[in-house]
């Protein structure tokens, strides 16, 4: 048990700390671009529904021509 809480020792090491960081911001970025692309899904699906709609109600409001 003290070899255990004795030998653990922690060692900083500036070039581990800043890719952590880097790390940390591009992880902050990429959750960005996907809450992005989410909206941006969000909007295209919305505005597929809407031209299916429209479709419809022309398709369904046509007359035949004689």
């Amino acid at each position: 048990m003290a070899k255990a809480l004795l030998g653990q020792r922690v060692y900083f090491n500036d070039r581990l700390e800043l890719e952590s960081a880097r790390l940390r911001s591009r992880v902050r970025d990429l959750e960005g671009m996907i809450e992005d692309l989410q909206h941006d899904n969000d909007r295209l699906r919305a505005d597929d529904r809407l031209r299916d709609e429209l479709t419809a109600e022309v398709q369904a409001s046509r007359e035949p021509a004689y």
